[in-house]
């Protein structure tokens, strides 16, 4: 597991994909996802559950490549075994070789009523299988005028998160402005920079100076991070401008360039 904020890059792919289109995909995305790890970039990907552990097959051949150019899983239970129908144990997922676990996603958030204290709980359960917990924020409506109110918004919804995940253990962030997300344009970069960097401050103020690493997903897409302070955002999270594999090439070179490895 990386011990420093490693600039990374995640991309998920919801249920879009079929398992034979994910399959197709990897033959695209893995040589991509080693040259950026070769950059000093950590990468993952999070297929649909049916293409977890095939991808895992092809991208996690070794330990360290768990993390480095990861699998990662849609969503865990905070269980790891008993009768909960339809869940996805942590435990399992470790198993198979997957790294990371996206939680709390704004859909789930919105669609499955899934509260802050449930996103934490999950994301607890999923670092102490040694799982990195991504673990999603944002406000649900734009106000650029108040910016505090958005990081106080999403230091809500981090706060249990933070609480309830060791202090020595990797958690990511994923704010994606719940308003940006499948928007045509991203929110504007002063917005996202004035935003994560009141998130890096009440992370540092928590001791999560080199375990909590801030990515900026919704609508995120080539460019973007060129305009991004890095000493608050640390990467990105795709979603549909990843389904062709140049954009996801094209946005690893612009990281690599952004923190001077290229």
């Amino acid at each position: 597991m990386p011990s420093e904020r490693m600039p990374l890059i995640g991309m998920s792919l919801k249920i879009y994909f079929s398992p034979a289109r994910t399959q197709q995909y990897l033959s695209a995305y893995v040589p991509i996802s080693r040259s950026a790890n070769a950059l000093g970039i950590t990468t993952f990907l999070i297929p649909d559950f049916l293409s977890v552990a095939t991808s895992c097959a092809v991208l996690v051949t070794t330990e360290e490549q768990r993390y480095a150019t990861g699998v990662g899983a849609q969503d865990c239970f905070w269980e790891d075994s008993g009768a909960y129908t339809g869940e996805i144990s942590p435990a399992h997922l470790w198993e198979l070789g997957v790294g990371y676990v996206e939680i709390g996603h704004a859909e789930r958030r919105r669609i499955f009523r899934e509260s802050d204290d449930d996103v934490a709980k999950k994301a607890a359960a999923a670092a102490k299988h040694g799982l990195i917990p991504v673990v999603c924020i944002g406000e649900v409506e734009p106000d650029e005028s108040h910016i505090d109110f958005a990081v106080q918004y999403c230091v809500k919804q981090m706060d249990a998160a933070v609480r309830c995940v060791p202090v020595d253990s990797q958690v990511v962030f994923a704010y994606e402005p719940v308003w940006a997300i499948g928007q045509p344009n991203p929110a504007p970069t002063e917005y996202i920079n004035a935003v994560c960097a009141g998130l890096r401050m009440y992370l540092d103020s928590h001791k999560r100076e080199t375990s909590a690493r801030i990515i900026y997903g919704g609508s995120a897409g080539p460019g973007l991070f060129t305009e991004l302070d890095i000493d608050a955002v640390d990467g990105m999270f795709i979603g549909r401008f990843g389904h062709e594999p140049t954009n996801f090439e094209i946005m690893v070179h612009e990281i690599a360039k952004k923190i001077g490895k290229k």
